[in-house]
């Protein structure tokens, strides 16, 4: 004996390590990933802080320059030398504005310097207290590119390396057509002491609003143009005034901003992804630790708890497996192969229950036929019915049978017949309770079923098979797509009476052809009452017969269809009805035969036509099979031997009349030629070429005298004597009558035409 190697304990033992350790590395790996979230967020949320008060700050001054400029330049002294010539030697005047320019840069802004320009007299005067002429004004490019501007007050950067910040006025404030500037400038240095300087929290710049930076952590970025730097690209597309995200332009980073409504300033914050999360590193190293702890100890006690299990399938295994192995593959784990034995037996229990049950049923529908045969013993059918698993006492009891009426102009042939049986037998299987029945069977093309009849009255039974008879038509009609017939018994009250209830429902089907397809037939409704079937009068039958033999069509179906009505009048045994429909079928058979016509080419088929007669089942059957296999044929027989004998004697007579013309020719002398009567070749003669006989001899013989004018020099006296006219004085009304002209004229004007 082999042990193979405990595959199951193996995959068990690594499934519990999983089962462990997963939960604890899921958890790890989300609470590092949710602490690096958190430290991002707390960083971005410290920029934003930090930017906020950088802003505050900025614009704190310069929003203080810009009202302390506004409150000079709207002074009149300011407004008065704008429009004045101003030069040097304008002591007082210019005195008094450079102490105005003093005085507004000695407040702690970090202005550096402020410019005074009037346009409109050309010149400029700084805290160097000297008055330039803008002509020869250094500065001048500078000056005329602020008064260009379409903005009457702005804030712009200044120099070649933007090392200066200019705020710029028009003077006067608002006015399209300026006469004067103001700019206070600024040091970008100073700008940049506001800066917060931790490294930690990434770069800290201003941007004006054309990308070029004001103040950078970084003085050597000051004067730059960031406008196309891809990680700043989104806040020139993003609306937000106010916000963070995410870039992965020139590595990870993350990026903070502010707009300023003030001046369009950008205040922006720039980290390192990786240097923010530098901290969360600790954590990673943690879980790390944990998890290894935690699969260390997990891996002790999982093959310790799973060894305990396993005890139990290890025993059942090794047991299976001291018994030989036939074929079977050697790799498969314990269960697998506990389940494969397990499967086997089960299969092979299947196996003989089926066979079992098989034979159980087959011996059930055995005891079932005999018992209808009325082949089981008295004092075995209550031990056989007990051993069937139904109750020993039973009774009263009918017999109900189900035949398929009629499987033409149906999706079934004639070979499906026993198919569909036994799918009525499964359906009334179904339907019927097995406490109400014994085991449904078929039998002699019919299902038949077994039933006790519970009820105080017989109303009462009579009621339950009435439902029990309704549903199982539905059904078979439902999946079937067919109409059935049901026969019932007489109540019986024993099972040794099967016998004759199985006789009684299967000969209430065969009243069928008296009460129609798809019935439900009682035997005690429909069995004869000991009257004798009536003969069929003689005259209808004869003409039925008539009306054949002159191809009446109509005539010969109501005639039909009378002599049916007649027959299946009288309630007698079905065997009397086919008495005389069977010498009705032979009369036509002789009719055939003295026709000569072979009889078989008047039907198809295999099987004789007393056969098929016999397999009819109801009265509109036996009417459509008289009409369509013998009576339509014979009538299209007799129409065309009665056109083919027409034609025969219309044409013998035209061809007397053609010949002998010129004697004594009659309608008797050609009756008596053809061995007819004269009336009847007379209809003949008519019926065929539309004429009367006389005036179609007349017609000939008038054709004979024109012919005899024209071509003979015969009298006239001579042609009405030939012709067989009484005198010639007939003749002659008789032949202007046609031609509207004597026989003398007539001659005459065909002359003179030759």
């Amino acid at each position: 004996m082999r042990i193979r190697p405990p595959k199951f304990l193996i995959r068990l033992f690594l499934f519990s390590v999983l089962l462990g350790t997963l939960p604890v590395l899921v958890l790890g790996v989300l609470s590092y990933q949710k602490s690096s979230e958190i430290i991002q967020d707390k960083v971005a949320k410290g920029n934003m802080l930090n930017l906020e008060q950088t802003q505050q700050r900025v614009e704190q001054i310069l929003k203080t320059t810009d009202k302390s400029a506004i409150q000079f330049i709207s002074s009149s002294l300011v407004n008065s030398s704008l429009n004045m010539s101003l030069t040097p030697n304008q002591f007082e005047t210019v005195n008094s504005l450079l102490q105005g320019l003093h005085q507004l840069q000695g407040f702690d802004l970090g202005i550096s310097d402020i410019l005074l320009v009037s346009l409109k007299r050309g010149w400029a005067i700084d805290n160097s207290s000297e008055v330039f002429r803008l002509e020869s004004f250094d500065q001048a490019d500078m000056v005329s590119n602020y008064a260009a501007s379409a903005k009457t007050s702005f804030w712009t950067h200044a120099g070649t390396t933007g090392e200066e910040v200019h705020l710029v006025k028009k003077l006067p404030l608002h006015s399209a057509t300026p006469s004067g500037l103001i700019i206070v400038k600024f040091k970008s240095k100073e700008i940049n002491k506001l800066l917060a300087n931790n490294q930690e929290l990434g770069d800290v710049m201003i941007l004006d609003e054309n990308g070029l930076v004001l103040a950078h952590s970084d003085r050597s970025q000051i004067g730059k143009d960031f406008s196309s730097r891809a990680e700043l690209f989104q806040i020139r597309s993003d609306a937000a005034t106010v916000g963070t995200y995410t870039t992965s332009a020139n590595g990870d980073k993350g990026v903070t901003f502010r707009k300023s409504p003030y001046n369009g300033w950008e205040y922006l914050s720039v980290s390192s992804v990786e240097l923010i999360t530098k901290d969360s590193k600790a954590i990673e190293w943690y879980t790390i630790t944990a998890c290894l702890l935690i699969l260390a100890v997990m891996l002790l006690l999982s093959w310790l708890g799973v060894r305990r299990m396993y005890s139990p399938i290890q025993m059942i295994y090794r047991s299976l497996q001291a018994e030989p192995e036939h074929g079977k593959s050697a790799d498969a784990d314990e269960l697998r192969f506990i389940g494969r034995q397990v499967n086997e037996m089960l299969d092979t229990k299947h196996w003989l229950t089926c066979i079992i049950e098989g034979q159980r049923r087959q011996v059930e529908e055995l005891f079932m036929i005999k018992l209808f045969q009325g082949e089981v013993r008295v004092q075995e059918i209550q031990e056989k019915v007990s051993g069937f698993a139904y109750k020993r006492e039973w009774g009263p009891i009918c017999v109900m049978a189900v035949q398929v009426d009629a499987l033409k102009e149906t999706r079934y042939k004639e070979v499906d017949e026993d198919l569909l049986l036994f799918a009525i037998n499964n359906i009334v299987d179904e339907i019927v309770p097995a406490s109400e029945r014994l085991k449904p069977t078929v039998m002699h093309r019919t299902q038949v079923t077994l039933l006790e009849c519970r009820g105080e009255h017989e109303e009462g039974w009579k009621r339950r098979v009435n439902e029990l008879a309704a549903e199982i038509r539905q059904k078979v009609s439902q999946f079937l797509e067919l109409e059935v017939s049901i026969g019932i018994s007489r109540l019986y009250p024993a099972l040794e009476d099967a016998r004759m209830a199985y006789q009684d429902a299967t000969e209430a089907l065969k009243y069928t052809i008296r009460t129609g397809l798809g019935s439900v037939i009682y035997i005690e409704d429909v069995e004869p009452e000991g009257t004798i079937l009536s003969l069929v009068q003689g005259r209808i039958e004869q003409e039925l017969l008539d009306a054949v033999k002159l191809s009446d069509i109509a005539r010969a179906e109501q005639l039909l269809e009378q002599y049916l009505q007649e027959i299946f009048q009288e309630k007698v045994n079905h065997r009397e009805y086919f008495v005389p429909l069977t010498a009705f079928l032979l009369e036509l058979v002789r009719m055939a035969q003295n026709l000569g016509e072979p009889l078989a080419s008047l039907y198809d088929g295999e099987k004789s036509l007393i056969d098929q007669l016999y397999r009819l089942r109801t009265i509109k059957e036996i009417n459509q099979w008289f009409r369509e296999t013998l009576m339509y044929p014979m009538m299209e027989l007799f129409e065309h031997k009665r056109k083919t004998q027409y034609m025969r004697i219309s044409d013998q007579m035209v061809d007397m009349i053609h010949h002998e013309a010129e004697t004594d020719l009659t309608l008797d002398v050609c009756a008596a030629r053809l061995s007819y009567h004269p009336d009847y070749i007379r209809g003949v003669f008519r019926k065929e070429t539309g004429v009367n006989f006389s005036d179609y001899l007349s017609s000939f013989r008038l054709q004979k005298a024109k012919e005899l004018l024209v071509d003979t020099e015969l009298k006239i006296a001579e042609i009405a004597e030939r012709l067989r006219y009484n005198n010639s004085q007939n003749f002659i009304r008789y032949f202007r009558k046609q031609e509207g002209m004597t026989p003398g004229q007539y001659r005459e004007q065909h002359l003179l035409r030759e």
